[in-house]
């Protein structure tokens, strides 16, 4: 198990990114972990994102992550439009861009949470 998507370089553009955590994880071998579902690393100063969302659905174990979408703070303005979505299941994902946005869980079926 690791991070869903990492970006190493500079300049990187995307468009409309989807993705589901995993849905068969514990707590300890994911949520402990800091994994996430898209990760710029630290010391890129250029990246921008239109519509990227992780969607949560731990099936089988509650798992909290911290954050859907981990970025250095010099490109968090470079996101547009960032979501967090509770499908189904069990567990949290506290923030959905770094300690921005509300937390995703259980009751919001399907109701995104949204960094603007």
């Amino acid at each position: 198990l690791k991070d869903l998507v990492v970006w190493r370089g500079e300049r990187g553009a995307t468009y409309f990114y989807q993705s589901e955590l995993p849905y068969d994880v514990t707590q300890e071998t994911f949520g402990d972990m800091g994994y996430v579902g898209y990760r710029v690393v630290e010391g890129v100063q250029e990246h921008v994102a239109f519509g990227a969302g992780v969607y949560t659905f731990f099936r089988d174990h509650p798992v909290t992550v911290a954050t859907g979408i981990s970025v250095p703070e010099a490109v968090e303005s470079s996101f547009v439009a960032p979501l967090g979505v509770f499908l189904n299941g069990l567990g949290t994902l506290s923030h959905v861009l770094n300690k921005h946005g509300n937390a995703t869980s259980l009751g919001m079926n399907g109701k995104p949470a949204y960094v603007c």
